[in-house]
């Protein structure tokens, strides 16, 4: 069936392996963190290419086809970009991570969802302004 298009599987194959021992190779070798992550990056471009072109048989569909994979990278930016603020090295989060449902920093949390009632919620956060200061300013932190 490969053949049918003129390209050889095992060829293919061997360039991924290849491409993916001098992936693995780069990984170890002390670069720049810039230099290190844009080798990483090249390396998954090209095999990413090499398998979309070849084994979702891109290479060979017409132009109407690769026309319709062009918006996908730009979307792909964007959703990534628009992200970041949110996953990457938030310095502005108000307590760990590790206690983000429990809102009295320092207690472990157990990981379950409590309701409470309006008397519980008020006495809560008196408790809250209490531990930050008495919750002058007026602003958040």
């Amino acid at each position: 069936m490969s053949e049918t298009h003129g390209f050889n599987t095992n060829k293919i194959f061997i360039i991924l392996f290849i491409l993916t021992a001098l992936e693995v190779g780069w990984a170890f070798i002390p670069f720049p963190t810039w230099a290190h992550w844009g080798g990483l990056l090249v390396f998954a471009y090209m095999k990413g290419h090499l398998i979309f072109s070849f084994f979702m048989h891109m290479k060979f569909e017409g132009w109407i086809v690769k026309g319709l994979m062009v918006p996908t990278i730009p979307l792909m930016m964007i959703v990534v970009f628009a992200n970041m603020p949110d996953t990457s090295r938030n310095d502005l989060l108000v307590y760990p991570l590790t206690t983000q449902l429990d809102p009295l920093a320092g207690q472990e949390d157990s990981g379950e969802i409590v309701e409470l009632n309006q008397t519980e919620r008020a006495e809560l956060s008196r408790e809250i302004k209490g531990a930050h200061g008495g919750g002058s300013g007026g602003g958040h932190h």
